[in-house]
């Protein structure tokens, strides 16, 4: 069976970028497209990981695997059935440039 038919799900993935910053320090953001229609796999883990990201530390649950691609990237924002999810590594998987496989957590 090719990793094709595996892809079950419809994702979109968003890239935050920075509008401007008020007097206090804040950010004011925004989430740019950068990929539509991903065809992916969510999977469940089978144990708890836990990762640092920029001073967070951060227990995975999810892994998502999509068809290799370059424009996808740590600190992206995946939306997969309504529900967005915080992309905290993406790795390519085997190592081939055959597929991703990216560690994910729900997003606020």
């Amino acid at each position: 069976m090719s990793l094709t038919n595996l892809l079950n799900k419809t994702a979109t993935v968003y890239r935050k970028s920075t509008l401007s910053i008020n007097e206090f320090g804040e950010r004011r953001t925004t989430l740019s497209t950068v990929v539509s229609n991903l065809k992916v796999a969510l999977q469940p883990l089978k144990e708890e990981l836990s990762h640092s990201y920029e001073g967070h530390t951060y227990v995975i649950r999810d892994v998502v695997y999509c068809s290799y691609r370059e424009d996808i990237l740590p600190g992206d924002i995946i939306e997969i059935n309504n529900k967005k999810y915080f992309i905290i590594s993406v790795e390519n998987d085997g190592g081939r440039n055959h597929h991703l496989r990216m560690l994910i957590v729900q997003h606020d």
